[in-house]
């Protein structure tokens, strides 16, 4: 799958989630992108406040920030920010998305936007917007599960909760046939998701710090924005 494609149905919502296919590694961060975009959103007068869509859309573009990396200036490819239009997927071939969509049926989003870079590694970007705070917050538990669980076919999994990165923040970090973490988490009705991914022997340094600065300037970029 790449970005973009629907991958969990759900009231109202496209779920989405990408997979990156080399020689000998298949792997998958959470990678649903959604946006909420909630009643009068886009209604303020004022041309200086930011709407939440522009708000997730911004930070959405952050690009990796990892030196020594060499990832392209621009990204390799992007899902601009876009309302949902209720289209659902009519069933899943894999167990893991299949769960995923059952545990997330019922909840509300709206939108979504995400970018991704590729240089002999992969770097993935996802924001979600839920229509409340009680969505993004149940819908948190189903997405570290599946990363879990993407995770495993890699090889040793560690799943730990972080701090200092908004709410319900985790990582789950593999090492076996690649290297890869995904930082996920939430501030209010947002859900934010970074993912690196790079074979052990062509990680330039350490992909969970690198993955876990690149969280950071995602969610300075998002809280700056959004006040």
């Amino acid at each position: 799958m790449s970005l973009g494609e629907a991958c969990v149905p759900g009231r109202g919502a496209k779920y989405r989630h990408s997979r990156w296919r080399r020689p000998q590694m298949t792997t998958c961060g959470v990678a649903l992108v959604v946006v909420a975009i909630m009643g009068g959103c886009g209604g303020n007068s004022d041309p200086k406040v930011l709407t939440t869509e522009n708000v997730v859309a911004r930070a959405a573009k952050v690009p990796p920030t990892t030196p020594g990396w060499n990832w392209p200036e621009m990204a390799t490819s992007s899902s601009p920010y876009s309302k949902d239009e209720g289209t659902n997927p009519s069933s899943a071939s894999d167990p893991l998305a299949a769960k995923l969509y059952r545990q997330l049926r019922g909840l509300d989003r709206i939108g979504s936007a995400g970018s991704r870079w590729e240089a002999a590694r992969l770097a993935h970007l996802v924001v979600e917007q839920w229509r409340s705070v009680r969505d993004a917050h149940l819908a948190m538990p189903a997405y570290r599960q599946f990363a879990h669980g993407w995770a495993e076919k890699t090889g040793a999994v560690t799943d730990e909760d972080v701090r200092g990165l908004g709410d319900e923040a985790w990582r789950v970090t593999a090492k076996g046939s690649s290297a890869e973490a995904t930082y996920k988490w939430r501030r209010k009705n947002l859900v934010f998701e970074a993912h690196i991914q790079c074979y052990p022997e062509s990680c330039p340094s350490d992909v969970d710090e690198a993955t876990r600065a690149w969280a950071d300037a995602i969610d300075n970029e998002a809280t700056a924005e959004r006040g």
